[in-house]
């Protein structure tokens, strides 16, 4: 009996695991998922939740006191006196005692004055009509009760109960009123600092809502031109005319020519300052400036700045200082004149780090903007002597750049390529058979080597292939390269490749800090010492040198092996090694001239040559790479200046020709 076969293609095996194979595709798209997730998280803003978490109020510590709930507590009818007997004397505030933490401040025997019954129940094994726990401190009442805030038993038989907002529960007492009662003149004396309300707490950004848990800061209206906003407590210290309790040998002054010309003198102290009306006052964080504001980009300040904290350039009467691969600051004696952050116009303020000038100079330089105090150059932090130029449009196929070009040999080298560029554009789209026809064939000896200095050699792509998929399939992917020499596809990738990688990232980096400058995710591409970019630049720039050494042993190779072999562009590809080796001896100098700071070390080729660099010192370092950074721009601009005249410039006239052929439907 015979068979009827049917006719069909080549018969597939099945899978041997058919289970395992879906399972597997299931972990890896769950992976990708994950890792979308991950990325996606790391670029969410993370100022609002740590804004938060800066404003808030911790329970117990601030010095503010919200006068609605003192009013309803059991203590409401007493002095502030009969409590903090201490402060009769008028030394007050003492500086000595605000810098101790809060639980110096409480003295039981005070307590015990009044509830001394409390001490008898203890002994008995009670508290409060329940069993003493072993795991409670009975000796430190505040633990559990707020004097300024505990209600007395007659209001919780009432019904009153402890509330973030006393003002909502008035009556459950008595009638609702708009206004408390005016305290006694003592207390209300004490209010005028410490008071919620009465005491500029409001302006602080504190919150009446919560005043013994966390706040937020209450949005801050700028009237430039009024008298400073800061409320008494601060100015009683730090104010010019300040008590003897607070010498000024310990305690900063702000002088009255410095409150006038703050650049933030409309608001109030705490609005910055957000735990300074806590205990202890002198364990402060340092001031975060992107709460509010946002990073410069690079075309303004030359220069990410990643590792430079603002107050470095903003503040008058600091001193740049370099600690742990970051540039901080330190306040130098005198009057405290930090507030005025008005920068000198230009590059005036840049001296303060980028000079080799003596202080005395440097001071007098920058006498008309206020900002320059301490001299901090012939890299003390890590600075170049020299005021260097932003980096430019020229810089953008390897580096994060700008929009610009601001130095002379960029501006020299981006107008000739124009210029040539604009004038072969012409010329190529005046030709009637732009993209018709068939391309100019090559020599004997193209064909032979697999090079073509003409057109790109016209391969048809597969039959249903979309022409956009397969334009940037031999745009990016280099396919038609790869048809005519696998080897010489190799050497091109490890050339081209690192370009467009280096290109993508930067560009990233630029869109980002111009778009979303509060995002987090721009700044780490901008940021040369981040471990990831730190490794993965070093990585391509290895790549583009061995790909560089490559061609060149090729072309030698053919030289050699081929009568008629083509003339290849010797110089464009020394102009190439000439800005690959000057970028990594950069790369080098940076990392040694800012004291090996943490995350250079991913930078592998860099930080090799900043350990062999290091030995010159800092002060050498900065003197000569100045000279350095010009000599690398000068190489990149006489590169884009000779594209135009050399064989690179199949850079641009290659993809624009596919790009027409695709158009007209000839790809």
């Amino acid at each position: 009996m015979k068979l009827r076969m049917r006719k069909c293609g080549p018969t597939k095996a099945a899978p041997m695991f058919p289970a395992a194979r879906t399972l597997t595709a299931h972990a890896v798209a769950a992976c990708m998922i994950t890792a979308c997730i991950v990325l996606l998280a790391a670029t969410l803003p993370a100022h609002a939740g740590d804004d938060q978490q800066n404003t808030a109020v911790r329970p117990g510590r601030t010095w503010f006191i919200d006068e609605t709930g003192f009013h309803a507590s059991a203590h409401a009818n007493m002095s502030c006196a009969d409590c903090h007997a201490e402060q009769a004397d008028h030394q007050h505030p003492r500086a000595d005692k605000l810098n101790k933490p809060a639980s110096t401040a409480f003295d039981r025997e005070t307590c015990l004055q009044c509830h001394g019954e409390v001490e008898d129940n203890l002994a008995k094994g009670m508290h409060g009509g329940k069993p003493v726990m072993k795991t409670q401190d009975y000796n430190n009442c505040v633990t559990c009760h707020n004097p300024h805030y505990v209600l007395a038993p007659e209001a919780r038989a009432k019904g009153l109960r402890p509330a973030g907002d006393m003002s909502q529960s008035c009556g459950v007492c008595h009638k609702t009123q708009t206004d408390l009662p005016k305290p006694a003149p003592d207390v209300a004396a004490c209010l005028s600092c410490h008071g919620l309300k009465t005491g500029k707490g409001i302006a602080a950004g504190v919150s009446a809502s919560r005043p013994q848990g966390g706040s937020t800061a209450a949005p801050v209206a700028f009237n430039k031109g009024k008298e400073p906003q800061g409320p008494a407590m601060c100015l009683s210290c730090h104010g010019p005319e300040s008590s003897a309790a607070a010498p000024a040998a310990v305690t900063p002054r702000i002088s009255a020519e410095g409150m006038k010309s703050m650049t933030h003198g409309d608001m109030n102290c705490l609005t910055c300052h957000k735990d300074a009306a806590r205990y202890p006052h002198n364990r402060q964080e340092r001031v975060n400036c992107l709460t509010c504001h946002t990073r410069h980009d690079e075309k303004t300040i030359h220069d990410a700045h990643s590792n430079v904290s603002c107050g470095a350039c903003h503040l008058s009467g600091v001193t740049p200082v370099l600690k742990d691969g970051k540039v901080d600051y330190a306040i130098n004696s005198g009057p405290l004149n930090v507030h005025s952050m008005t920068l000198a116009s230009g590059t005036a303020s840049c001296v303060r780090c980028h000079s080799a000038a003596p202080v005395s100079t440097v001071a007098r330089s920058a006498d008309s903007g206020g900002s320059t105090s301490g001299f901090a150059g012939n890299g003390n932090v890590g600075a170049a002597n020299a005021i260097l130029p932003p980096k430019s449009v020229l810089c953008m196929g390897c580096h994060a750049a700008t929009f610009s070009v601001q130095d002379t040999s960029g501006q020299i080298g981006l107008g000739v390529f124009v210029l040539v560029f604009a004038g072969m554009g012409l010329f190529w789209f005046s030709c009637a058979n732009l993209g018709k026809g068939s391309p100019q064939k090559g020599t004997d000896g193209d064909a032979a080597t697999g090079q073509s200095h003409a057109c790109p050699a016209p391969h048809q792509h597969a039959t249903g292939e979309n022409r956009w998929v397969a334009l940037c399939c031999d745009v990016f992917l280099q396919r038609r390269l790869y048809r005519e020499s696998p080897l010489r596809w190799a050497v091109h990738a490890l050339i081209f490749f690192p370009f467009l990688f280096r290109f993508v990232w930067g560009l990233l980096g630029l869109t980002g800090s111009l778009l979303s400058p509060a995002q987090e995710w721009p700044w780490l591409l901008l940021d040369k010492n981040w471990g990831a970019g730190a490794f993965l630049f070093d990585l391509s720039g290895l790549a583009l040198l061995l790909g560089l050494l490559l061609a060149a042993v090729l072309w030698r190779r053919e030289k050699s092996a081929v009568a008629n072999a083509p003339r290849h562009d010797w110089l464009a590809l020394y102009l190439l090694l000439g800005i690959t080796l000057t970028g990594f001896v950069l790369e080098g100098m940076r990392i040694a001239l800012t004291g090996m700071p943490e995350g250079s070390g991913y930078a592998f080729a860099g930080h090799a040559l900043a350990l062999g660099l290091a030995p010159l010192g800092q002060a050498t370092l900065a003197r000569i790479y100045g000279w350095g950074w010009y000599a690398h721009a000068v190489l990149t601009a006489l590169t884009v200046a000779y594209i135009p005249f050399s064989q690179l410039r199949h850079m641009f006239t290659a993809p624009l020709f596919l790009l027409v052929q695709t158009i007209r439907g000839r790809h």
